[in-house]
């Protein structure tokens, strides 16, 4: 990890970490890194810090040369969309996605909306850190122009779905934006679709007052007793730039993302066959489903910006990760929980069947996600986790972590990169045998740490 960009982004605490001053020098050292010419695509979330970092950010692309294309609020796929739509330069959208409304950050572009590479992030942080800015004059200065990305957006969506048989469908959504952006396209979107949408936490104040951006068990308790109430054909809630969408069964039980991924996976192969790219992390789920299209999944690192550059490697069809985010590579290079949303629905109108009737197909394999506090030298523990393993005879996956096969499952473990913490991840396809890996993972861990 660099100085300052994390997984995707720069994140902080606004003001002590991430403010005006920052945002502007990293406005100014992508414009520097892009030769100073070109256009560059703009957007934020709903954070109230968001307008006064997104105007010092575009401030700076400006001063460099650059010409902005201000979307103003947007989810980040919508971007991410925009920017290859415009042939852009880049992109940059200040967003802390899931984080809680303290936090604020900037993602940076490529001209295709895919994640900036980490080599050029490499290249952006030195410019920025040293004050590498290449000098122009005020006659050079960059130009800002206003443009309705949403517009797009639902044309390009229309284009990919059964509208009509959508509109049909008589379905009924209950949409949880969380305040966050898609709080301004979700909605209207479904409801262009002939969709009935009760929509709740779909103001976009920015001060997340009823829940956390973060689409998790504890932030969704109130949306489950609506849940239970209401009984939706389909519940949805989302992080702050709704890039990823967790959906909810009528008991009120979340369902896994690496699930809702297989269930949409699965339909896309319906529709085009090619490669699946996921995750070490993810489910076997989508082996077997792979298996029944008779195509290949590919395995990367955890991150959607591995996965996504596997996708435009191999010519993928779908991509996706354990956390619920699904990447369609024809319509955006990134994560989109609002496309996702619109997917599952559209396979239920055809199917004409309930959401946990689609999912009820999906092969049966039980999960188990714990974390343990780990201080000092993580990658050591897991490295000697796997030598073991190795020793005892099993097969050990190190493309991320260590990943231990056995006859009905598998354990993951990884060092986190940013916390303190060992994830532990397993899954087997005999109850409770989850479980089992999982103990037998953690038992070494805390034994050894």
């Amino acid at each position: 990890m660099g100085k300052i960009f994390g997984t995707f982004g720069a994140r902080g605490v606004y003001p002590e970490e991430i403010n005006e001053e920052f945002a502007y020098r990293m406005g100014r050292a992508f414009g520097s890194f892009l030769g100073g010419e070109g256009l560059v695509v703009a957007g934020r979330d709903t954070r109230r810090s968001g307008q006064a970092l997104l105007n010092a950010a575009i401030a700076g692309l400006v001063s460099s040369g650059i010409d902005v294309v201000n979307f103003g609020i947007v989810p980040t796929p919508l971007v991410q969309f925009g920017a290859r739509k415009l042939k852009a330069s880049g992109g940059l959208v200040v967003t802390a996605s899931h984080n809680p409304p303290q936090y604020n950050g900037i993602k940076l572009l490529e001209g295709n909306g895919m994640g900036l590479s980490r080599e050029k992030e490499r290249i952006v942080e030195e410019i920025f850190l040293e004050g590498k800015f290449g000098n122009r004059s005020w006659k050079s200065a960059g130009r800002v122009f206003g443009f309705d990305v949403k517009v797009e957006y639902f044309r390009a969506v229309m284009e990919r779905v059964n509208a009509e048989v959508m509109r049909g469908s008589g379905l009924t959504v209950l949409v949880d934006e969380g305040e966050g952006a898609g709080s301004f396209v979700l909605p209207e979107l479904l409801e262009t679709l002939g969709i009935k949408v009760i929509s709740i936490n779909s103001h976009g104040s920015g001060f997340f007052s009823a829940r956390n951006p973060e689409p998790n068990e504890e932030n969704l308790r109130d949306l489950q007793k609506i849940v239970g109430a209401l009984k939706p054909d389909l519940t949805v809630a989302q992080d702050g730039d709704a890039d990823r969408a967790v959906f909810l069964k009528n008991s009120g039980e979340i369902v896994q993302g690496d699930k809702t991924f297989a269930l949409v996976a699965k339909f896309e192969l319906e529709k085009k066959r090619g490669p699946i790219v996921t995750t070490v992390a993810t489910s076997d789920v989508l082996d077997d489903i792979a298996r029944e299209f008779g195509v290949e999944v590919y395995r990367t690192k955890v991150g959607d910006l591995v996965v996504t550059g596997k996708l435009l490697e191999i010519g993928g069809v779908v991509g996706g990760e354990e956390n619920g985010g699904v990447i369609f590579p024809d319509l955006v290079l990134g994560r989109d929980g609002i496309f996702t949303t619109v997917r599952i629905l559209e396979a239920m109108a055809e199917r004409r069947r309930a959401f946990e009737e689609l999912l009820d197909e999906l092969p049966k394999t039980y999960q188990l996600k714990r974390k343990i506090r780990v201080e000092g030298d993580r990658k050591r523990l897991v490295e000697e986790f796997a030598r073991k393993m190795e020793e005892r005879g099993f097969e050990v996956d190190r493309t991320d972590g260590a990943k231990v096969r056995f006859k009905d499952g598998w354990v993951l473990v990884r060092a986190s990169g940013t916390e303190p913490i060992i994830r532990i991840f397993s899954e087997s396809r005999v109850e409770g045998k989850e479980k089992e890996y999982n103990d037998l993972a953690i038992s070494f861990l805390e034994g050894r740490s």
